[in-house]
C-alpha cells in the first residue's frame, strides 16, 4: 500500500467514527443550512452498511428531524462520479425505507428532502466550496433537463480562516486533526508515531479531547492497520481457486485437468458468494459475466 493509499484510508475510516454521533451530526448540519438545531431536532443515523440484497454502502447519512435526509462523504481523492454515486445511495435509501406497495396507492409519499455533501482533505488545490451536477455527465448537452442531483463538495483542508470550519467545532477539529497528523508524517515522523503525537497535541489543545481520549487503542489501530483491497481480493481470490482446484480436480480428474479447473474455478465463486463479496468483484476476479456470477449463485441458492 502506497503512502497516499494509507493515509486516505485513516482518514476515512476516522472520520466516519468520528461523525457517527448524532450530536456532532446536527451540529455539523447546523453549519451547513446557518441555523442552530436543538437536540429536539431529532438524529437517526441510517448509514448504508450493505445488505444481502444490495451492496450499496456510504460513509454517513442520517435523517434530521424527519425532514432532511443529509449524505455525506469523506474524500481525500477528488471523484467526479459523485453526483451517480449520490443517487444510488438515495435509491437505496428509499428503497428500503418505503414500502414497494405504496407506490401504486394515489396516497402521495411524503418524502424528507434529500442532500448531498463530500468534506475533502486531500493534497489537490481545490475551492472552498463548489457544486457538481448529475446532469455534468450528460451525453446530450444543452437539452433540457429532467433529473438533477446536486453535491456540494466543500474544501476542508485546515486553514484558520475557512468558514465551514468556523462555524462546525466538530469539522474544525477533525481538520486541525488530520492536519497535525499530516505535519508530523512531513516532519519525518513514522505514521504510528506521527498519530501518536497529534493526538498527544490535540488533546493538550482540547481538540477532539474526549474523543479521543474515549477512542485512544482504536483511533491508533486505524491508522496502524494497512488494509490493501486489492490483495484482499487476490488472496481470498488464490484461497477459493486452490480450495476449488481440491474439489474440481477430485471430481474431474477423469474428464482431464482442464474441466477440473473449471469446476475449480466455479467452487472458487461460490466460496466468495458464502463470504458475500460484491458480485462485481466475484465477476471481475473469476473473468466471469455478472450474469454468470448471478446463474451460479441462484443455482446453488446463495441469491
Amino acid at each position: 500500500m502506497s503512502k497516499g493509499e494509507a493515509g486516505r484510508q485513516y482518514q476515512d475510516t476516522i472520520f466516519r467514527r468520528y461523525f457517527n454521533d448524532p450530536a456532532r451530526l446536527r451540529e455539523l448540519a447546523g453549519a451547513l443550512h446557518g441555523k442552530e438545531y436543538s437536540s429536539d431536532d431529532v438524529v437517526e443515523i441510517v448509514t448504508l452498511d450493505g445488505t444481502f440484497l444490495s451492496q450499496v454502502k456510504n460513509d454517513i447519512s442520517f435523517l434530521l428531524a424527519g425532514r432532511h435526509l443529509v449524505f455525506i462523504e469523506h474524500q481525500s481523492t477528488p471523484n467526479e462520479n459523485m453526483p451517480l454515486r449520490c443517487l444510488y445511495y438515495i435509491c437505496e435509501q428509499l428503497r428500503q425505507d418505503i414500502d414497494a406497495k405504496k407506490l401504486y396507492t394515489n396516497r402521495r409519499i411524503r418524502l424528507p428532502v434529500p442532500e448531498f455533501h463530500v468534506f475533502y482533505t486531500g493534497a489537490k488545490a481545490l475551492p472552498e466550496e463548489y457544486v457538481m451536477r448529475l446532469s455534468d455527465a450528460y451525453r446530450a448537452e444543452g437539452e433540457e433537463i429532467y433529473l438533477e442531483l446536486k453535491v456540494t463538495v466543500h474544501n476542508v483542508v485546515y486553514r484558520a480562516q475557512k468558514q465551514l470550519l468556523m462555524e462546525s467545532r466538530a469539522l474544525h477539529d477533525y481538520s486541525f486533526f488530520v492536519n497535525c497528523i499530516k505535519k508530523n508524517i512531513v516532519a519525518g515522523m513514522e505514521r504510528a508515531e506521527a498519530i501518536r503525537a497529534a493526538m498527544r497535541y490535540c488533546v493538550e489543545q482540547d481538540i477532539m479531547r474526549a474523543f479521543l481520549e474515549q477512542h485512544e487503542r482504536e483511533v491508533i489501530d486505524m491508522v496502524n492497520f494497512e488494509w490493501n483491497q486489492e490483495l484482499f481480493e487476490a488472496a481470498k481470490f488464490e484461497e477459493g481457486l486452490e480450495q476449488g482446484l481440491e474439489q474440481g480436480l477430485e471430481r474431474g480428474r477423469a474428464e482431464g485437468r482442464l474441466e477440473g479447473r473449471d469446476a475449480g474455478r466455479a467452487e472458487m465463486i461460490l466460496n466468495m458468494l458464502r463470504e458475500k463479496m460484491p458480485l462485481e468483484m466475484i465477476a471481475k476476479i473469476s473473468e466471469l459475466s455478472l450474469d454468470k456470477v448471478r446463474e451460479l449463485g441462484k443455482m446453488h441458492s446463495l441469491l
